[in-house]
């Protein structure tokens, strides 16, 4: 069975690799003889990668290696016909559950061996080796994976928004879930969800708010401008309503305190404004498997974005101002705004709901079935 080790290279007499603080992933065959023009290549990446992508890319290159060994080959001996062959078995691989490897999966493991046998034919580890042939094996592999009966995950339409009355239900259950016992994380749970829904802000903006830029109510009106940092790094103004934001600085002032003396952390120290019961901070993926079982519970289906749509679409519906939905969102271009939202808010004014817009069509379509006036 392949082997894989990582190892401190600062006592090495190579002054380059000696000055690589973090270990560098190294292979061995299963009888742990070194696989040396793989280390090489690692230890020669190491140098300009950072450790998690060559943690990464020592995986995929082991499942090569692993395959390799299986086939009673060694890097040597690799041509671009057993290239071939490995993406062949990829492509054929089956889990126990009988589902086969992801398009990601393969196309970044097939990618890694692809890169390091190129770099082994420049160094003279593969005299067989046709570099072209084998390029030409890489760009075709996606066809082959299609070919051997990987379909592409099914596209599914994305929600482009919630009626209002459904967003307010799939709230109220995040808040009351039966799952959660403590009432200062179910307030928390709303408090992200509603900023979503109230004030537009994406999934990632709200488990990455800063606790910093919480402003202070602003009491001289209905709503409190605050900065908001976006898709690379831009910032804008967004307005959060100010019983939001009450309701924000009351779970500031006790639950995410009580959460920061329980794990001995100070507040000041913590940048993040919503935090676990652990005290670290909530994650995008956590706050998507929320959605996905409130959506399951529910039979609503949704996800975070969808509230941001909602905000998008009943904004236009309500306000008509174009230009001040685009500064809210963060869109660069007036465009993306309409494209997303203008066409969905005309059709929710016509028809109320989607449903009463499909009952509609309905309707039309079938009298014309029968010769009716319509």
């Amino acid at each position: 069975m392949t082997t894989l080790l990582k190892v401190n290279f600062t006592s090495s007499l190579n002054p380059a690799i000696s000055q690589i603080p973090h270990s560098i992933p190294q292979i061995f065959f299963s009888d742990m003889q070194p696989v040396s023009p793989v280390n090489r290549y690692l230890r020669n990446c190491s140098r300009r990668m950072l450790p998690k992508s060559l943690s990464t890319l020592a995986e995929h290159l082991k499942e090569f290696v692993s395959w390799l060994e299986g086939s009673g080959l060694d890097v040597e001996d690799v041509t671009d016909v057993y290239f071939d062959a490995y993406i062949d078995a990829l492509c054929a691989y089956r889990r126990r559950s009988g589902c086969g490897l992801s398009w990601n999966t393969i196309n970044a493991r097939v990618g890694g061996a692809f890169r390091f046998l190129r770099w082994a034919w420049q160094n003279g580890y593969c005299p067989d080796l046709k570099a072209g042939d084998v390029e030409n094996s890489y760009r075709s592999s996606r066809k082959k994976y299609l070919v051997k009966a990987h379909p592409a995950k099914k596209f599914e339409e994305p929600i482009r928004f919630l009626q209002l009355s459904e967003a307010i239900t799939f709230i109220e259950y995040l808040a009351d879930s039966d799952s959660i016992a403590d009432d200062g994380i179910r307030l928390r749970n709303k408090l992200m969800a509603s900023l979503m829904l109230q004030v537009g802000l994406r999934v990632s903006e709200v488990t990455g708010f800063p606790l910093k830029d919480l402003p202070e109510v602003n009491a001289r009106g209905y709503f409190t401008p605050a900065r908001v940092v976006g898709k690379g790094m831009k910032a804008r103004c967004v307005l959060i309503p100010n019983s939001l934001l009450l309701k924000i600085w009351e779970y500031v002032d006790f639950t995410r305190e009580r959460i920061c003396e329980s794990v001995e952390i100070n507040p000041d120290s913590l940048g993040f404004l919503f935090l676990s019961a652990q005290g670290h901070p909530v994650t995008r993926n956590w706050m998507e498997k929320q959605f996905a079982l409130a959506s399951k519970k529910l039979g609503i289906r949704s996800t975070p974005h969808s509230l941001r749509h909602t905000f998008g679409t009943y904004h236009y519906l309500l306000n008509r101002d174009l230009p001040s939905l685009a500064n809210l969102m963060g869109h660069a271009s007036e465009t993306t705004t309409r494209r997303f939202y203008v066409h969905t808010a005309l059709l929710v004014s016509y028809a109320g709901t989607y449903n009463a817009f499909q009952a509609e069509i309905d309707r039309l379509v079938g009298a014309t079935y029968y010769g009716d006036e319509v």
